[in-house]
């Protein structure tokens, strides 16, 4: 069975984003796009430009996660929600907050009152479907 996990390791490996190889005309592409996955301070937006030049260089789960990661934070409210989302997901490793299930298919970035969390398919539903019975109505 084939995982699509990330592995927490990757993340803040300046050594590990320069030792991925890469024809000289996608290393750089790749490099950034490998920022933009793993390091905390990566960028917050990646062209598209610059994805399908590092893509062929990723494994299946770095293809997927960017494709997500990519349109889910593009900010399109004109404000720095793509930003905090992308913050949200670094922090979480790619893996739940609520329950820690970390195949990378199933995320969400999920945000209420500005707070934004990376809950997976389970979490996020359970979240959204729960609501607490104001104390006037409870019997």
């Amino acid at each position: 069975m084939e995982h699509f996990t990330i592995d927490p390791a990757r993340f803040n490996d300046p050594e590990l984003i320069a030792s991925r190889s890469a024809p000289a005309a996608a290393r750089d592409a790749l490099r950034v796009a490998l920022a933009y996955l793993y390091l905390d301070d990566g960028p917050f937006t990646l062209p598209e430009q610059t994805r399908k030049a590092a893509e062929p260089h990723l494994d299946r789960t770095e293809r997927l996660l960017l494709g997500w990661l990519v349109i889910r934070t593009k900010g399109a409210l004109g404000d720095s929600t793509g930003e905090r989302q992308m913050q949200a997901a670094r922090a979480a490793r790619y893996r739940c907050q609520r329950c820690g299930f970390a195949d990378v298919r199933v995320l969400n970035l999920d945000e209420i009152d500005g707070s934004v969390e990376c809950l997976c398919a389970n979490c996020h539903v359970i979240r959204t479907r729960w609501r607490p019975v104001p104390e006037s109505q409870e019997q």
